[in-house]
């Protein structure tokens, strides 16, 4: 008894002992408050995400402490007079909303965070962070008028300025908010700020915030200046209505203000050395050929030195709200990167002649220091995605239907050309350059939406699959402009399956978050402007209005269900929960009763009607058009139902969790009675007699198969028939492919849908020359898009099968890693995955029939780890170098609960 006793006794010393040696966590750091690190001109609704620094091996996070204050000495001091949180038991990391506080405009917020471990050890607090919030109201908008120039023309580039005498006072702060159609560039004091991009209707429209205290003088006259772009509406831009607002506010340290703001006090004039009337570029309304004489721009125009008394005054058209502008400006947090390149090559023709290229397609414009050899001798430039076969001129007829020429006339020496319109393009011809080009006086401004290529990575023993990445990763830069494009260059709108296609890899693969929730948003607004049925806009903003396609509609819901994993935010779920359901509620109106299938879809036209299915129509491989019922609508809608029956399980309402999964139960037994031959697979869908299709295409069994919806004796028949048609779909269908593969354990036949340049696919593109993805696997002969980012959605599959990263809960708390088994098509691939966690890492290699995985897991993650039996019996694996039991599952073998650290696991 005695012994025991003394046993237990050890044994409490031993765990205390334990306990109190384990570390404590290090401060939290990475502190972000609407996905951005201190943002400016945010809106009032904050939410808060940090990393954990725990030196600890599997660590989670098992309390927060978040307080926020209204100066940084109440911060260092611990005093929350705005919020505290207080310790809060929760896993969350990010997507932690301050919910019932009222806070004021334009105002700085202080705030830190700590955290408690597993063993309930605390952290030290993390070091400060702040948001400063812009211009909550429309009242917060007094002191500044809507201003235009008295212009009518169809290309408006306008100058605006306003000088500003500033007091002998130091400056605490100077913020300036902004808006403008469609475009604009703010200076002050000559110096350049920033562009901003508001293509959205006027009701909607955003506005940008930036820190302009570093370039204010106090006792001396500073000037603002802003350049504006108006140029009416196109694909994916409202028309809108010229109109530029600005509100500037300066505080001193003595606590008192400077406002400016826009008013009729403010001069303004044509920017004149663009030269109007010029054609349309044709394109979708991408704008017209720009034709600049830089004998007539104004030098100085953005200093306070240049005499502006002959410049007019601004036109007022009314303070904030006034027509068109009639709603709250949206606070816009995304902002756009601009970087010089160089060209890979120049090629000097002979007699001013040149062929300049940089090497693969990129989005921005050139930038060329010409000088003048005859005055007004206009330079004449043509730029291109391909050559002609003489190498030497750009191949105009492979122009994606857009007319990418420029014109130039230089002022003198070093007069530098650079377009202001962006567009995608690999080579500028030149006919008639007047002096010698070369690296010291030519480049490009690249640009893109501030996607980070840099936070994920992959490499791999196939050098075409290593290609394949590389080519999806540099597209979805590529199509990371205003919004998530079509393309750069001719039809530069937020299409819904093309923003979806690259808005779900720009989160795993670039950490994208903020241009991910504008775009949802966006299209949820354009369901109150147009649909009160529950569709959504096909692209939107444009020019055209009300404009669907019923499978776009569709798959917002697999888009939304897709952040909601990555991110957690159930905030988003909750505000937009109403509007949700309304998608899936249209889709059920088109059930028809005598066979339980989606029938008609309404909406589209023309060849969208009812569904678009695939895009261009040489991508449907001749999927059946003629029937009533399509087999891809009917896989979404069992989709749509599923995730809003997911939605509302997450939001705790019971009645319509049951509803829809009952829903989605029913449509998933008619797809199954109704939709699958005599030979076990599906066909394209049925009319109305419930005569069937005899077309059986890819489409109509990768979605039934990726979706969970085949049952399990006619699984081996489905993804055979999946293999056997190799590629045959287009991109608008194309993330179910990998997808359905993947789930199959099909690794083989992944990699050659990757590598293999026989097949169409992206390594055909890269084997045909194609340095982006293509509108189609065919563009290059059908003159479709070359630079369309929708191709990058590919990137899915190799993270999810061939790292084998999946998350089985949201901000993926719970992670899967399995990749899959590749025989000899692949012995080795590692790469980086970004999480609101922190990086995941897989490195894994398969030689001298030993198979070596190495993971790191971030804090506050666990993880389900799966090898290949690699043809062996037996269930023994090592783990960390301790032979351990896995679970056996197919041809796997798991250990599950894996935490977090660097790990090694050998079968």
């Amino acid at each position: 008894m005695k012994s025991i006793k003394q046993f237990l006794i050890l044994l409490f010393l031993v765990f205390s002992f334990i306990q109190t040696n384990a570390a404590n966590p290090n401060p939290p750091f990475n502190l972000r408050s609407f996905d951005k690190q201190n943002p400016i001109g945010t809106n009032d609704k904050p939410y808060f995400g940090w990393y954990l620094s725990d030196p600890d091996t599997n660590e989670i996070q098992s309390a927060y402490q978040i307080i926020v204050s209204s100066s940084l000495a109440n911060l260092k001091a611990n005093k929350a007079d705005i919020w505290n949180s207080k310790k809060t038991n929760s896993r969350k990391q990010n997507y932690i909303y301050l919910n019932g506080i009222t806070l004021k405009a334009a105002t700085t917020y202080y705030w830190k965070v700590r955290c408690w471990d597993k063993d309930g050890n605390a952290s030290s607090y993390s070091a400060p962070a702040n948001f400063t919030t812009g211009l909550l109201t429309n009242t917060d908008w007094a002191s500044a008028q809507w201003i235009k120039r008295d212009s009518k023309d169809n290309d408006d580039y306008t100058y605006f300025r306003k000088k500003a005498r500033l007091p002998n006072k130091t400056i605490k702060k100077a913020i300036t908010y902004i808006s403008a159609c469609h475009s604009y560039e703010l200076y002050v004091n000559g110096k350049f700020i920033g562009k901003g991009f508001n293509n959205h209707y006027p009701q909607y429209s955003y506005y940008n915030a930036w820190d302009v205290t570093a370039l204010l003088k106090k006792n001396t006259v500073n000037l603002l200046g802003c350049l504006t772009h108006w140029y009416g509406g196109g694909q994916g831009r409202a028309t809108g209505s010229r109109g530029m607002i600005l509100k500037t506010i300066i505080e001193y340290t003595d606590g008192s203000k400077t406002i400016i703001g826009t008013d009729k006090s403010w001069k303004q004039t044509q920017a004149s050395q663009w030269i109007q009337g010029q054609p349309q570029r044709g394109g979708e309304g991408v704008g017209r050929i720009e034709f600049v004489d830089n004998r007539k721009a104004i030098a100085n125009w953005n200093t306070a030195k240049l005499d502006d008394s002959n410049w007019n005054n601004a036109i007022e058209i009314g303070p904030h709200p006034t027509a068109p502008w009639t709603g709250t400006l949206q606070s816009d947090l995304t902002r756009v990167i601009e970087k010089e390149i160089k060209p890979t090559a120049i090629k000097n023709l002979g007699n001013g002649k040149y062929i300049i290229d940089l090497g693969k397609i990129y989005a921005g414009s050139f930038k060329i220091n010409f000088n003048e050899r005859i005055a007004g001798d206009t330079i004449k430039m043509l730029g291109g995605y391909q050559l002609n076969e003489d190498g030497t001129t750009v191949n105009p007829k492979m122009n994606q239907s857009t007319n990418l020429s420029f014109k130039y006339i230089p002022s003198g020496n070093n007069s530098v050309f650079n377009p202001h319109v962006y567009f995608g393009m690999r080579y500028l011809q030149i006919d008639n350059a007047p002096n010698e080009l070369n690296q010291n006086n030519v480049s490009f401004i690249s640009r893109h939406f501030e996607l980070d290529a840099a936070r994920s990575s992959f490499e791999s023993s196939n050098e075409m699959l290593n290609k394949t990445w590389d080519l999806m990763l540099h597209t979805l830069i590529l199509g990371a402009q205003e919004d998530f494009v079509d393309t750069p260059t001719r039809e530069k709108g937020a299409f819904l399956l093309d923003s979806w296609s690259q808005a779900v890899p720009a989160m795993s693969v670039m950490y994208d978050r903020t241009m991910n929730m504008r775009a949802l948003n966006q299209f949820l607004q354009s369901q109150d402007q147009y649909w009160p049925d529950g569709r959504l806009n096909a692209v939107y903003p444009n020019v055209d209005g009300g404009r669907d396609i019923p499978d776009f509609t569709q798959s917002f819901l697999v888009w939304v269900w897709d952040y909601y994993t990555q991110t957690a935010n159930i905030e988003f779920l909750k505000s937009n929960y109403s509007r949700l359901k309304k998608i899936a509620d249209y889709v059920s109106t088109y059930k028809n009763d005598s066979t339980g299938l989606i029938h008609k879809l309404k909406g589209g036209k023309g060849p969208y009607e009812f569904g678009i299915i695939d895009w261009p129509a040489t991508m449907r491989y001749g999927y059946d058009m003629s029937v009533e019922s399509r087999t891809v609508i009917d896989a979404y809608a069992y989709e749509d139902f599923n995730i809003i029956s997911k939605i509302a399980t997450v939001l705790g309402n019971e009645a319509d969790k049951t509803l829809y999964a009952n829903k989605a139960e029913a449509i998933k037994k008619a797809i199954n009675t109704l939709l699958i031959n005599h030979n076990g697979v599906y066909i394209d869908g049925i009319n109305n007699t419930q005569n069937m299709s005899t077309h059986v295409s890819q489409h109509a069994n990768i979605l039934p198969y990726a979706l969970n919806i085949v049952p399990e004796a006619n699984k081996k028949q489905v993804i055979e028939e999946i293999k056997k048609q190799k590629m045959s779909i287009g991109m608008v269908c194309l993330r179910w492919l990998p997808e359905s593969l993947g789930l199959a354990d099909e690794g083989e036949q992944l990699i050659d849908l990757y590598t293999n340049t026989e097949w169409d696919g992206w390594a055909k593109t890269i084997a045909l020359g194609g340095t982006a993805t293509w509108e189609s696997w065919d563009a290059n002969t059908t003159n479709q898009s070359m630079s369309h980012p929708w191709g990058a959605v590919g990137l899915l599959g190799m993270q999810n099968y061939i790292l084998g990263i999946t998350a089985l809960a949201p901000q993926h708390e719970k992670i899967q890693i399995k990749p899959l088994w590749f025989g000899n098509k692949l012995t080795s691939a590692k790469g980086t995955y970004a999480t609101d966690k922190g990086d995941i890492q897989v490195d894994w290699n398969y030689t001298n029939a030993k198979y070596h995985l190495k993971i790191t897991i971030p804090n506050n993650s666990d993880a389900k780890v799966y090898l290949p039996k690699c043809g062996k019996t037996g269930t023994t694996i090592k783990l960390d170098d301790k032979e351990v039991t896995a679970t056996e599952e197919g041809n796997y073998l798991y250990i599950d609960d894996i935490g977090s650290g660097e790990h090694h696991l050998e079968r």
